[in-house]
């Protein structure tokens, strides 16, 4: 997750830096003044600090370039049997971990995450900036500390309060060869010993100088650009700004002298006398002051010191406006603006939540439950994007609709589409019984774990030989439905699905539609894919709206977000005894002590329903899984499809284990007396 949040962060801010970058550069060939750009630029690094914040706060706009699916690597999850009694050990702490083509491999040991290093990476190098900044503004504490009073800069002090109406403080100091200013809340100019010497008309023009700095809050500016730089220390783009900002507030304090009366030869010729007269201290003012007499800025100084036909007044109040304005926007544009890897493999992204309509089927007490839960399982499982959707499947309508989506409220359920994964199985087996293909006392020889068929290796999470069909679902084996595929054949797979409205545009305007992909040779590795659920999208509500099937006797009831009046449609999809059938088989999802659902238990009621653990590859090679449980309760009559959904969850990846307690927790509370 940190490197997610790292990943945005870099994008968003190269994207700020980039833009301000090229209007300091329109700026400076538009001949404005050192001052409007210096402004631009302090504003634009203290926004790429503070972007991370402003994204959490802000309301999220997804901005993706969907990867077509042609683009995914499927990835084969297989879901182990989980015994109700087991403790849920991480992978790291089981011996179990991923291999590279996403499937689960017991006794590995877990290996080293390369986003956890490149995370790490970042913190070592942000902590060690971090340091060198606290020990420069220690040590420039130091030297204030141990710095006296300057008397004899009093008449020079005089002139420059009257010029300026700021107030002077003006210390000697044995420990800096040159000029400079410290003190964030209370500046104080700091005068090399050397100093003693200089004649007062000098000692103006650097007072001038050095109150330009104050004037122009550039000591926090400062403090903010270096903060930013540490935060962002692995973007070219933030040190080239900074870089940048350090010499325009350099120029724009030289043009503030010469605007106020300086003679510019002269006060060129002081600049490099007090530069020449480095060596008896230190060259450059530690970080938390700003010294005067930088050697690598002074010959572009000098030159602007010495041009006739710069601009040197400060940004009139109209024009700071306007450039306070236009980082304000960029700022919070870009901050909403989440770059996101498209795992809405449809290319229909999450919508923020709605206030709902008056018209809306949401029940207050249930709609509660369901944000209560999301957020804890949120807050658990560290997951991008989650969805609790609760939909009564006697009326199609959604009486509880939870969505979140990088940290902000979004309608998941409706507007995004997932990889089904084994949530997909009840379906395949549904068309195999209608189609008389399988019967629920077949028997499946599982191969021990692994099975090749036309050059696919399919695997399963356990090692099994024979099983029968409501063992097949009840510890979710892929070898046994690719061998219910083997029976069906693709055509009527694909059309059985159809049926279920997978594929088919949904019914509820502005839904994310789900995908069934083209057609494939058939009885093929592709199909085996399909039918074990890792080949075809569909959103959240879709899925729901399935199962409702199964609770209906076999008759599909459209979905509906708001209070249906009148009758209610509905279509019969399959045979009511078929229905009962994977109903009871489901059942045993739940009920049976070595099934993948056994988390999904509820005290005193029974529970249907089925664990889904997605994987896919991204083009990129990153990995990205989507956690679910779907269910049914009570089993008997149900009065609630409940469908919980974790994207890329932190650490556990299983349905079994992520989303299923949370389906638990939410169906106890919904059907509480």
């Amino acid at each position: 997750m940190l490197f997610d949040h790292l990943l945005h962060d870099a994008v968003r801010v190269t994207a700020l830096l980039a833009i301000a970058l090229t209007a300091t550069a329109l700026l400076s060939a538009w001949r404005s003044s050192s001052a409007s750009r210096r402004m631009l630029l302090a504003l634009t690094l203290g926004g790429a600090l503070a972007l991370p914040l402003v994204s959490a706060a802000a309301p999220a706009w997804r901005v993706e370039a969907p990867y077509p699916l042609a683009g995914l690597q499927s990835s084969t999850v297989t879901e182990k049997a989980i015994p109700a009694t087991a403790l849920a050990p991480r992978p790291e702490a089981s011996g179990e971990a991923r291999s590279s083509t996403g499937r689960w491999v017991v006794g590995r040991p877990a290996a080293l995450d390369p986003t956890d290093l490149v995370a790490a990476v970042w913190a070592a190098g942000a902590l060690l900036l971090l340091a060198r900044l606290l020990v420069g503004l220690a040590r420039t504490g130091q030297i204030v500390r141990r710095s006296t009073p300057a008397p004899e800069w009093s008449r020079a002090a005089a002139m420059a309060e009257a010029t300026t109406g700021l107030e002077v403080d003006v210390r000697t100091t044995t420990e800096l060869g040159a000029p400079a200013v410290a003190g964030v809340v209370k500046p104080v100019i700091l005068v090399p010993d050397t100093s003693a010497s200089w004649p007062d008309a000098r000692r103006y023009v650097v007072l001038l100088h050095e109150l330009a700095h104050v004037r122009q809050k550039d000591l926090p500016s400062q403090l903010v650009a270096q903060l930013a730089c540490a935060a962002h220390w692995y973007n070219p783009l933030v040190w080239l700004a900074a870089r940048r900002l350090r010499v325009e507030r350099e120029l724009a304090a030289d043009d503030a002298v010469v605007a106020a009366g300086a003679r510019a030869s002269t006060y060129a010729s002081d600049l490099l006398s007090i530069a020449h007269g480095l060596g008896a201290g230190t060259f450059r003012a530690p970080h938390g002051a700003l010294g005067m007499a930088e050697p690598s800025l002074l010959a572009t100084r000098v030159n602007a010191i010495v041009a006739a036909d710069r601009s040197r007044l400060p940004p009139t109040a109209v024009r700071a406006a306007l450039i306070t304005a236009a980082v304000a926007a960029s700022v919070v544009a870009i901050a909403c603006a989440t770059p996101v890897a498209a795992t809405v493999t449809s290319g229909v992204v999450a919508a923020p939540m709605a206030p709902p309509p008056a018209s809306s089927a949401l029940d207050p007490r249930l709609q509660n439950i369901a944000e209560e839960e999301l957020g804890r399982a949120m807050d658990t499982s560290k997951a991008a994007a989650g969805v609790v959707l609760v939909l009564d499947p006697s009326t199609g309508e959604v009486v509880a609709n939870a969505g979140r989506d990088h940290g902000v409220s979004a309608d998941v359920a409706v507007r995004s589409a997932y990889v089904t994964g084994s949530t997909l199985k009840p379906f395949t087996l549904a068309a195999a019984l209608e189609e008389g293909a399988v019967s629920p006392t077949d028997r499946f020889d599982c191969e021990g774990g692994a099975w090749t068929y036309h050059g696919e290796t399919i695997h399963d999470a356990d090692s099994h030989r024979w099983l029968t069909v409501p063992e097949l679902l009840a510890v979710s084996s892929n070898i046994g439905f690719g061998k219910i595929y083997d029976r069906l054949g693709e055509e009527p797979l694909e059309r059985w699905l159809h049926s279920f409205r997978f594929g088919a545009a949904p019914a509820i305007a502005g839904a994310a539609s789900g995908w069934l992909p083209s057609r494939v040779e058939d009885r093929s590795a592709a199909g085996v894919m399909l039918a074990i659920g890792e080949k075809l999208t569909a959103s959240p509500l879709q899925l729901a709206a399935a199962y409702a099937v199964f609770a209906n006797g076999g008759y599909y009831v459209p979905p509906t977000l708001t209070r249906r009046a009148g009758g209610v449609p509905r279509e019969a999809v399959v045979k009511p005894e078929t229905a009962r059938t994977v109903m009871t088989m489901l059942e045993g999802v739940v009920s049976r002590d070595e099934a993948t659902g056994t988390r999904a238990r509820v005290e005193g009621l029974r529970v249907a329903g089925k664990t889904g653990t997605a994987g896919w590859v991204l083009p990129d090679g990153r990995e990205r899984y989507y956690a679910s449980f779907v269910g049914l309760v009570p089993a008997t009559s149900p009065r609630f499809v409940i469908l919980v959904g974790l994207e890329e969850p932190d650490g556990e990846k299983a349905g079994g284990l992520v989303a299923a307690p949370v389906f638990s927790r939410v169906a106890s509370r919904a059907l509480a007396p």
